[in-house]
């Protein structure tokens, strides 16, 4: 025993000294597009530059089949799963909200209000790629963010972030969500844009209109009534900034703060690695419903250009081989239902809100008076436990009448009750990943396709896709090996995958395919 030891002791330098030398990126750079999905980067890549996103394909590593099996539509669900390498069964962001059967009340995932801040980074349960970075190198290792008043980036920073930078849609400037004094470089930055004239601004078509796919897909009597369009920046009712923050300037000015931050800051200096998160817009605020309307494209070209520009600078500022660019989506683009059901077509929109109704009434008539159903919310109906107990009644029994009612419902395909799905062994279906027993419905839902649930508070909209959604993801630079992956990849597996490379141990390593995303490391024997 004292021989083993002997031999332990001997062996702690030199498993230090060569953790030490593993290499590891001085940024992790995460570019986060909202409502961009799979389909839509391929149909409109030929159309972009080669400067931007098609850089990074180029020069990167390019997956053609990673997806996500998270069921919510939520971005902070997707993107939780993402930064933690696992699955709603473990990190439990189940969706936008759920009610928690441990405080018998309903709670959002995330919240802007200073006053729940703590709560929505602690909903998290399992540990973010920063917080693995910061148990390894420290507290150098910093995590920030920039968005245009988005809640859903919370979800991106880890248990101890350093910095939320959002835009006030009510004032036009920005501020730091976690740090209360101003960075002389924020005073600023702010400063140049109250001195600008952000609402003046008007947003037309960066190229010839008859180049967008909306164009081109039209029949030829109808090319010379064809739209364009002019909007100007000023909203006609709400907060100030509110269209200005959807348009495709928002995305400039996301841009323009992150080379603010980091020419004037030490983020991605240090031998630390600091992971940033850009969370970008492709969600205009007018669109016709088509999947891929001219407002819609426009944003992305102008985008793919503000991505151009920044790569440039942190190539030129920390060097193309020092930092890792990971590009992806926050959330699944869609077509826009909510009229076409009405019509009588095989699309159309599920109320959710009228449908718990509709329930209720059907429970009251076989159970009793009382209310039965909490609420639907993403693909969750929740029942009232301590109602059915005080009855008498078997939860199992009333999960599988609800399903049965909810199964006649116009627009739903299955209605699946999670009494059993709790207690059976099996944990890789798609069921048991999304499942989270303190805070998961009493009945999973999934729509018939071609139809949705309506577009919550927060912009979340459930569809027939939900579960296994294709997603864009392209990763450039640091240690990456060039090329594209064909194979199916769950999306989750990236963070474990990168971790490993710096010498850092994720369990769901254990699970994750054989992937030549990064390039393989050998060091000297001591």
């Amino acid at each position: 025993m004292l021989r083993l030891l002997t031999v332990l002791i001997f062996l702690l330098p030199v498993v230090a000294r060569a953790q030490a030398e593993l290499p590891a990126p001085k940024l992790i750079l995460y570019i986060v597009v909202d409502e961009l999905n799979h389909e839509q980067l391929q149909h409109i890549q030929s159309k972009l530059s080669r400067e931007g996103i098609n850089r990074l394909s180029g020069q990167g590593m390019r997956f053609m089949a990673a997806y996500s099996s998270d069921l919510s539509a939520y971005p902070g669900t997707r993107l939780t799963s993402f930064y933690t390498g696992t699955t709603p069964s473990v990190h439990g962001l189940i969706g936008e909200q759920w009610f928690d059967k441990k405080l018998n009340k309903y709670v959002e995932a995330a919240t802007n209000q200073p006053e729940g801040l703590e709560l929505t980074l602690n909903y998290n349960q399992a540990r973010s790629i920063s917080d693995y970075l910061k148990s390894f190198y420290g507290p150098g290792a910093k995590s920030a963010a920039i968005g245009m008043n988005s809640s859903w980036l919370w979800h991106t920073l880890g248990y101890s972030p350093d910095h939320l930078f959002q835009f006030n849609i009510e004032s036009g400037i920005f501020y730091d969500m976690i740090n209360t004094q101003e960075p002389e470089w924020l005073t600023r930055f702010n400063d140049n844009l109250l001195r600008s004239d952000l609402l003046g601004r008007q947003w037309g078509p960066i190229n010839d209109i008859s180049s967008y796919s909306e164009f081109q897909y039209l029949a030829p009597s109808r090319e010379k009534e064809f739209r364009s369009f002019l909007y100007n920046m000023k909203s006609g009712e709400g907060k100030a900034f509110e269209r200005f923050s959807r348009s495709p300037y928002a995305n400039t000015l996301i841009r323009d703060l992150a080379v603010s931050l980091l020419a004037s800051s030490d983020f991605g200096k240090d031998n630390a690695p600091d992971v940033l998160t850009l969370g970008f817009t492709a969600r205009p605020f007018v669109s016709n419903g088509s999947i891929l309307a001219v407002e819609k494209e426009d944003m992305l070209i102008r985008l793919d250009r503000d991505i151009s520009s920044l790569i440039n600078f942190i190539d030129s500022e920390i060097g193309r081989d020092n930092y890792l660019v990971i590009f992806t989506s926050a959330a699944e683009s869609s077509l826009d239902h909510s009229s076409a059901g009405k019509k009588g077509l095989t699309t159309g929109v599920v109320e959710y809100n009228k449908t718990a109704a509709l329930l209720n009434l059907y429970i009251m008539a076989t159970h009793g008076q009382g209310k039965w159903v909490l609420g639907m919310h993403d693909n969750s109906v929740y029942l009232n436990h301590q109602l059915i107990k005080e009855k008498g009644f078997s939860l199992k029994e009333m999960q599988e009448h609800a399903a049965s009612f909810l199964l006649e419902v116009t627009g739903i395909e299955r209605a699946i009750p999670t009494h059993d799905l709790i207690f059976q062994p099996e944990t890789e279906t798609l069921l048991a990943k999304n499942l989270y027993p303190t805070r998961s419905g009493d009945i999973l839902l999934s729509l018939q396709s071609g139809w949705q649930s309506a577009v919550s508070k927060a912009g979340t909209r459930q569809t027939a896709n939900s579960g296994n959604v294709p997603v864009p993801l392209i990763i450039r630079g640091w240690q990456v090996v060039p090329g594209a992956w064909f194979e199916p990849l769950e999306h989750h597996y990236i963070t474990p995958l990168i971790l490993k490379q710096m010498g850092i141990v994720h369990t769901s390593v254990l699970k994750a395919p054989r992937v030549s995303l990064l390039k393989t490391i050998t060091t000297e024997k001591q």
